[in-house]
């Protein structure tokens, strides 16, 4: 019986670090996708990215979903400009990691 608690978390895990990875992969299509012109594809991608980002920060308190969604909403990259959002979510990814943002956007909301 102690195998099957021990199996759980780690599977759980797993699954977890897949939505931060599978949501960095969208991002990473989206920023192609944007610098060739396609915003409509751009903007999919992007809040398929913010959503894979969205469960990572909230299952794992990881400080780079935290910090790419504040990216994301500084931005206005697929949801829409919000400096109130991004300035939490940069608060929020400062706490767990001391991360310091590079993107010009964040670095203006310091």
């Amino acid at each position: 019986m102690k195998k099957v608690f021990v199996i759980i978390p780690i599977i759980f895990s797993f699954l977890v670090a897949g939505d931060y990875s599978d949501g960095f992969k969208l991002y990473i299509k989206a920023k192609k996708e944007l610098r060739q012109g396609h915003k409509k594809a751009a903007k999919d991608l992007f809040l398929q990215a913010r959503d894979k980002f969205l469960i990572s920060a909230a299952n794992t308190n990881s400080s780079s979903a935290f910090m790419k969604l504040a990216e994301l909403y500084c931005n206005g990259w697929g949801p829409n400009k919000n400096t109130v959002k991004a300035k939490e979510y940069l608060q929020k990814a400062e706490q767990l990691s001391g991360a310091m943002p590079s993107n010009k956007c964040l670095k203006k909301l310091k």
